[in-house]
């Protein structure tokens, strides 16, 4: 097998299918409390991963960084090694009023304010994940009984600006931002993978801060994880 530059996981130590939160320390947190028998198999240059089971499934845990070009470069080695489906579970901020701090949100579609589409020579195909993943997604949400939102999304390139955008993008009925899911979606598609995502907004862009920490929030994170295992496990894929 040919080396792979950030991931440093041998093919038989990862399975086919994935969760990919941003955060390391979110990756040690889903090994830690949701899988049976977590193994550590990388943390070369912080993208640290688990491989584990749930269901009794063979479950890999990957962190994929910030941004859609870090998100980009480890869905690209995940292909390498032969993964087959890839769940984003991260944060996002609200747009729209109706997304209040600690709500799910489920994208049917994500917004491409970045260059990585372009640049990947992939700026024609839709950001959009795939159906069967996402309504299976939608399906374990509404079991869960947790308050969530379905509907586009943004992915942006600069965190810092995008209170500049959030008042019209509210106004052309987007939901939320966040910074992979145009990326993962897109290259998903070219690349043969099934990709969906789960997001929990952490604030509101427009109505609160843009980034918060509550009990509610908290608790709606692990609400949120344990949604993404079992769509990812429970679904035929």
């Amino acid at each position: 097998m040919e080396r792979l530059y950030h991931l440093r996981i041998r093919k038989k130590d990862i399975s086919a299918l994935v969760i990919l939160p941003g955060d390391p320390r979110r990756s040690a947190y889903i090994a830690d409390h949701y899988l049976k028998y977590p193994r550590l198999i990388n943390e070369y240059r912080g993208l640290d991963s688990y491989t584990g089971f749930y269901n009794d499934k063979k479950v890999s845990v990957v962190t994929s960084g910030m941004g859609a070009p870090s998100a980009g470069i480890v869905a690209e080695e995940l292909k390498r090694l032969g993964v087959k489906v890839i769940i984003r579970a991260g944060t996002c901020g609200g747009v729209s009023k109706k997304v209040k701090p600690g709500d799910i949100v489920i994208p049917t579609g994500a917004g491409a304010m970045i260059g990585f589409k372009n640049a990947y020579g992939i700026g024609e195909i839709p950001s959009v994940p795939d159906f069967r993943l996402m309504e299976s997604l939608v399906r374990q949400t509404e079991k869960s009984n947790a308050h969530f939102h379905t509907g586009p999304i943004m992915t942006s390139d600069a965190f810092f600006s995008e209170k500049n955008d959030a008042k019209a993008l509210e106004s052309k009925g987007i939901l939320a931002m966040e910074m992979e899911c145009a990326a993962l979606f897109a290259l998903g598609h070219a690349l043969g993978i099934k990709t969906g995502a789960i997001l929990l907004a952490t604030g509101n862009i427009n109505y609160a801060r843009q980034v918060m920490d509550t009990p509610r929030i908290r608790s709606s994170m692990g609400t949120m994880l344990k949604i993404a295992l079992d769509a990812l496990t429970q679904k035929p894929q």
